[in-house]
């Protein structure tokens, strides 16, 4: 919801009913130290130091304009822009259903504009509690020394990339795999999936901080995918550990797409068309994984690398409600000039990326049935 769309309802709720943290809103410092609010839902709404100095007025008694007015009269030099920036601050807390009050609907311009914020899975959770399946796995890891794990980490791609290339490029299909090898792929594909989430849970584990629930989603409510609830993360202040935590899935997925490599250079007939087969499904899996348009492994790594909190939906929701020319949510009317162009350029990539990728797919999917037809 925008300032101007909600300037009846939001003159009304912010004249009339006292504000405070809803029951159950958690205050913590979470990712690089930043103090975080998390709704009993476990929504996590990142909050300034000014911010913060704002919530601590919403003491069930004083209503939001109360609270305005009482900030616009301290700071008279510039209550006009305070006066807005404060409205639009009690709306966004408001919408992050961290208040008493329940959040606001969305008109359909307002929910064009937030698709940066909107999970596109739908999530079915089929293990309340994965820490404690993994938990053997972790008390072995904290065996071994952190550099000997980082050295086998970074060892993944550096050996598997040049043998997925070679086995692309250089040892082409020649025999179309049966229907029981087609029913195969798909067994040893899910085992995958279930190993490359299982390696999240254990990495959020090994790091301190408990996945939240595991099981199947929908991508786009069609697309079969597997999950593991990541959110916690946030609750890890080191970046190189939450990077890690995102990481560990497509340095699995690499790991395998190695394995099926050497499988398809030395076999021959339809065993190698088999594993060649599994090695194409695998390399399109790890480039969707990390295609940083959607909140993919590629994407978070990236975000804790430079110690970001929700860079997708910040730049979707900025490059969305400029094309709308909808007014901007109060944490974004304050960032810089490089912040914007960086959010335009995140955009941008990521679209081109996505496009490459359904190019990529698209082109060896044509070339694969050319072949089985020839």
């Amino acid at each position: 919801m925008t300032t101007d769309e909600a300037d009846a309802p939001t003159v009304d709720w912010l004249g009339t009913q006292p504000l405070a943290l809803r029951e159950g809103v958690e205050l913590i410092t979470g990712a690089g130290g930043r103090t975080m609010l998390v709704s009993p839902a476990g929504k996590y709404v990142n909050v300034s130091a000014s911010g913060m100095a704002v919530v601590r007025l919403l003491d069930g008694e004083a209503t939001g304009a109360q609270v305005i007015d009482g900030l616009c009269l301290a700071h008279p030099d510039n209550a006009a822009q305070l006066h807005v920036t404060l409205r639009r601050f009690l709306v966004d807390l408001r919408q992050g259903d961290v208040l008493t009050v329940e959040p606001l609907a969305r008109s359909t311009k307002e929910k064009f504009t937030r698709l940066g914020a909107v999970d596109p899975v739908k999530r079915f959770s089929l293990v309340a509690d994965p820490a404690r399946l993994v938990a053997p796995v972790v008390r072995l890891l904290m065996r071994v020394r952190v550099r000997v794990l980082v050295a086998t980490l970074l060892a993944v791609p550096v050996v598997a990339v040049p043998l997925v290339g070679v086995a692309l490029v250089g040892h082409p299909m020649t025999h179309r795999p049966s229907g029981w090898a087609m029913v195969l792929m798909v067994v040893v594909m899910a085992t995958q999936v279930v190993v490359h989430e299982t390696c999240h849970a254990v990495a959020m584990a090994y790091n301190g901080v408990r996945a939240k629930s595991a099981g199947v989603g929908l991508l786009f409510w069609f697309m079969p995918v597997a999950y593991v609830d990541r959110t916690n993360s946030y609750r890890h202040q080191g970046r190189a550990g939450r990077a890690l935590i995102s990481l560990v899935g497509p340095l699995c997925d690499t790991f395998f797409a190695g394995v099926w490599s050497i499988a398809a250079m030395t076999t021959h007939g339809p065993a190698s068309a088999f594993f060649g087969t599994l090695l194409l499904l695998q390399v399109f899996a790890v480039l969707a994984n990390v295609n940083m348009l959607f909140p993919s492994d590629g994407y978070h790594a990236l975000e804790a690398a430079l110690g970001s909190i929700n860079m997708r939906g910040r730049a979707l929701t900025y490059v969305l409600r400029a094309i709308t020319r909808s007014p901007q949510p109060s944490y974004l009317t304050v960032i810089s000039g490089r912040a914007k162009v960086g959010y335009v350029t995140y955009v941008v990539l990521s679209s081109l990326y996505t496009a490459l990728i359904l190019a990529f797919m698209v082109i060896n999917i044509v070339l694969v049935l050319s072949r089985a037809v020839a």
